[in-house]
């Protein structure tokens, strides 16, 4: 690994530079059509996992019923329904402290000497450039602010990749608004083009952005609202066939209070 410094006339910086705004811009491409394609199916989709939800709601009720049948007791009062809101409460739990679990790793996740140095360099310099209080153009300006706040949270992650690549990203916008260069020396460059490459190419060939195929063909959004129809049916008569084999497992004089939001 070179640690040659490639200062910012040269032309594997002015690539790497062209490299970054070309993934940011992919980027935001790909998040306008994962919106567009929340727009077109997220009533469908919506209404798909409502369906879906059901079935395992239906699935649940019917296990903890015949428990009680192979045990040859009633369900008395709302035993059932006390019994799947817990279980959905517990579900929902679990997700939600493996999220903040997750987030918790990354913030907390140890870091060298050096890179905590350069964390606190990059920073300090491009604070004295965009902070709202130092430059009143960042709360004018769309971009600096949308610089700013990402800024703000790679520092408060540690993530020295995302400052090195917003402190080049800063520059070119400094540059096109005619206010002057930040000082930058950067190591390894070329082998930082080349993840930028890469990750450029994924953007391209995952979701959302692959969903562009599917939005500028009116055929194919037919097609997915027509798959998503069918999927829609066929867990509503799962549900159906669910809530039958419900019904056989209540024995008379049971009272079950069955909610189906």
């Amino acid at each position: 690994m070179s640690d040659e410094i490639i200062r910012i006339n040269s032309s594997s910086f002015s690539r790497y530079e062209e490299l970054l705004l070309e993934r940011d811009e992919f980027r935001k491409q790909a998040y306008q059509y994962g919106r567009a394609y929340t727009r077109e199916f997220g009533d469908l989709n919506l209404k798909v996992f409502q369906a879906k939800l059901e079935s395992i709601r239906k699935k649940k009720a019917i296990e903890f019923c015949q428990r009680y049948v192979n045990k040859g007791e009633n369900i008395k009062g709302n035993k059932l329904d006390e019994f799947l809101k817990m279980e959905l409460l517990f579900e929902e739990s679990m997700l939600e402290f493996m999220i903040l679990d997750n987030e918790d790793a990354k913030r907390g996740r140890l870091i060298s000497e050096a890179d905590l140095y350069m964390i606190k360099k990059i920073y300090h310099g491009l604070v004295k450039k965009i902070h709202p209080d130092i430059n009143p153009l960042t709360e004018q300006s769309e971009e600096l602010s949308d610089l700013w706040q990402r800024l703000i949270i790679a520092y408060s992650c540690n993530d020295l990749k995302e400052m090195e690549e917003l402190e080049v990203i800063i520059n070119a916008l400094f540059k096109k608004l005619d206010l002057g260069d930040i000082d930058i020396t950067i190591t390894d460059i070329e082998e930082k083009i080349l993840e930028i490459e890469n990750e450029i190419e994924k953007i391209k060939i995952t979701e959302p952005y692959q969903y562009k195929f599917i939005l500028n063909d009116s055929e194919a959004v037919l097609r997915k609202k027509k798959e998503l129809g069918k999927e829609l049916k066929e867990y509503e008569d799962y549900c159906r066939n669910l809530e039958e084999i419900l019904d056989q497992l209540l024995k008379s004089g049971v009272i079950i209070e069955w909610k189906m939001n």
